[in-house]
């Protein structure tokens, strides 16, 4: 069972609904392993790439504490 979520998203384009949603994943590491940190001066990329695409933001939530 995944019980990890990653979301994602950028500073000024706030997603309504599930937009945000990039993946379900088992662990925390393999979640957190799909997020690579930019290290590029050209900051209207996003700091953060993720499956090809760049975001200003992201969070790994473990979807367990939504249940209890």
């Amino acid at each position: 069972m995944k019980k990890f979520l990653l979301i994602a998203g950028d500073n000024y384009y706030p997603e309504a609904g599930t937009e945000d949603w990039i993946a379900t994943l088992k662990t925390e590491e393999e979640a957190a392993s799909e997020v690579t940190p930019k290290t590029s001066l050209d900051h209207w990329l996003g700091a953060w790439e993720i499956r090809g695409c760049h975001y200003d933001w992201y969070d790994i939530i473990d979807l367990r504490e939504w249940v209890n």
